[in-house]
């Protein structure tokens, strides 16, 4: 007849098994085996998803609440998956950086412009859940910079032999940058790395010269016929949001 086992040993097995889940889920996540929860709502979604995937720059306009940048994030998700790309670069602009701006947040640089990533994390919670995504973050496969901040910098890394391994980048809010410092962005993009430039042209904060085109806007006037170079734009019937917001932006619109 078997001994019946203590408490202390029942409490061991239990840890023990948990350990091994901890482990295997751990293991999963180094071979970037894990799920996105997510479906296309509708056909423009998916053109989107397809003209990331078929092209190295993707311009993206349109209204809120239509899924631009959840679907990219999606996109970056899946090559990411399958070894397209090395990591993942979040990108937003900082309307009038300035020190006195700025240092009126708490907190230390990181925890003063965290909230502008904030409805990125959101959506990458969505898409993988906030284990995955705190890992990739730790992993450094998913990282966040401020457009203002960026000096000097390559978007994508070389292997061990030389190979170019690249990054796909996601700019959120394009339309608040000015034609100079969207070029200047463009021109860190790496060999084998994609752009995914998102905003939305009639929601834009920063202050023009007459007649003066916001770096989206200009983007699109530029590009819109250049090889390698996709354009999609949504419209206030793509909203997948509350049926209500539709009519809301419309009104707007007229």
């Amino acid at each position: 007849m078997s001994k019946k086992r203590s408490k202390q040993q029942i409490l061991q097995s239990s840890l023990n098994d948990i350990e091994d889940l901890k482990f295997d889920e751990m293991r999963e996540m180094m071979k970037l085996n894990f799920p996105i929860n997510s479906k296309f709502k509708n056909k423009k979604q998916k053109l989107l998803s397809e003209t990331i995937k078929n092209n190295r720059i993707t311009f993206v306009s349109g209204s809120p609440g239509t899924g631009k940048t959840f679907i990219a994030l999606k996109t970056a998700l899946e090559l990411l998956k399958e070894n397209v790309v090395g990591d993942i670069l979040l990108t937003t602009p900082i309307i009038e950086v300035s020190p006195k701006s700025i240092g009126a947040l708490p907190g230390d640089l990181d925890m003063k412009i965290n909230h502008y990533f904030q409805h990125f994390y959101d959506n990458l919670n969505k898409l993988i859940g906030t284990k995955i995504t705190n890992y990739l973050k730790q992993s450094e496969l998913v990282t966040d910079k401020i457009v203002n901040f960026i000096r000097g910098a390559t978007f994508g890394k070389n292997d061990e032999k030389g190979n170019a391994i690249g990054t796909f980048c996601i700019l959120d809010e394009a339309q608040n940058l000015n034609v100079m410092e969207l070029k200047t962005y463009i021109s860190r993009l790496g060999e084998n790395s994609k752009m995914v430039i998102l905003g939305d042209i009639e929601q834009c904060d920063i202050k023009l010269k007459r007649g003066e085109k916001n770096a989206l806007e200009d983007a699109i006037y530029r590009f819109s016929d250049m090889d390698g170079v996709g354009l999609v734009e949504f419209d206030e019937d793509d909203i997948v949001r509350d049926p209500f917001l539709i009519d809301i932006m419309k009104r707007y619109k007229d």
